[in-house]
């Protein structure tokens, strides 16, 4: 672990206590929809692998009433501990989904007592235990470049320039830092399926004003591309495609603007498996290291289990492991 760029010192995993299991939330979004399977998945691992975390309070935000869980749903969370909250918080009507994560993790953010959160992409899994780092901030880089920035000659420079501006902070404010797969040097973008925040800096409520103040100002990075996101729900959309990337952007800033503790976890964490089912793509894993969290996107489909199978060995998860995965992968059919 290490911070990020050189706008902080770096500190030896050694050094970093870790959280006590009281002092962590999780905070994940909860639909019916397919997040409701995604989401029993996710809260059973955590309950399962996460060890001294793994009684921490579990929060499902369901954000538009349209989508409210129903009575057995309600239940099945209900037996794994996980407090369901439904709160009508997203009512744009957007077909952006990743607004939903926004707007879920300031609302946990003014009302939730622990110091930290942690949010997290619903089509996620613990496979081991973690350990979160008593910082500011922990992150993961972004996969790929796509909407980020590789500086003043990039196209998309004005748009993180502007993004920046909204959060109060100079674009050279953000460090450099190099994508997970796709290795480009790019201006801090941190991926928003993964992050630890101090509750009391107002992280996520900074992020939840950026993005709307972009909103407002129809800032989409991906304007006219033509692309069409798959996404752990299927293909998005060219209207949601064009938005791709900008909960991210308004992420980053908004930690840039609140301090420079800023810790980047280690590649065990928020793997995207899904891209490496790619062969020629391999994953950095220290030695001895097992993956903590996999981010595995739309890889629980049936279609797409012989490759999830696959990349699951492929970055060492436990035989064991992948068995319990499987076994629960009947929810999603």
């Amino acid at each position: 672990m290490s911070a990020a760029g050189d706008k902080a010192p770096e500190t030896a995993a050694a050094a970093r206590v870790p959280l006590a299991g009281d002092q962590v939330s999780f905070v994940l979004c909860v639909e019916a929809n397919r997040l409701q399977p995604q989401g029993l998945l996710l809260c059973e691992s955590i309950r399962t692998f996460a060890g001294r975390y793994a009684q921490s309070p579990i929060i499902g935000v369901s954000p538009r009433p349209e989508l409210a869980l129903g009575t057995e749903a309600r239940a099945r969370f209900r037996d794994l501990g996980v407090t369901v909250i439904d709160e009508p918080l997203n009512l744009t009507g957007h077909p952006y989904g990743p607004i939903n994560r926004i707007v879920a993790g300031a609302w946990a953010e003014a009302q939730l007592a622990t110091s930290h959160l942690v949010t997290l992409d619903t089509d996620t899994v613990f496979t081991a235990e973690p350990r979160f780092a008593c910082a500011d901030v922990g992150v993961r880089p972004v996969d790929m470049k796509n909407s980020a920035s590789s500086g003043r000659d990039d196209e998309l420079d004005a748009y993180w320039a502007r993004i920046c501006a909204l959060a109060g902070i100079a674009l050279d404010d953000l460090p450099m830092l190099h994508a997970t797969v796709g290795h480009d040097l790019i201006r801090a973008s941190y991926n928003g399926g993964f992050a630890v925040v101090r509750r009391s800096l107002g992280i996520l409520q900074k992020t939840k004003d950026i993005f709307f103040q972009s909103l407002a100002e129809d800032m989409r990075p991906s304007f006219g591309r033509g692309t069409n996101v798959k996404a752990s729900t299927g293909l998005v959309g060219s209207a949601a495609s064009e938005w791709w990337g900008s909960s991210q952007a308004a992420l980053s800033a908004a930690i840039w603007s609140k301090t420079q503790d800023v810790y980047v976890y280690e590649p065990e964490y928020n793997i995207p498996v899904h891209l490496l089912v790619d062969a020629s793509r391999s994953w950095p894993l220290r030695s001895g290291c097992a993956p903590v969290l996999v981010h595995y996107h739309y890889l629980t489909e049936f279609q797409h289990r012989q490759e999830l199978s696959k990349v699951l060995e492929k970055i060492g998860c436990a035989p064991r492991t992948s068995g319990w995965i499987f076994e629960r992968l009947g929810m999603f059919d």
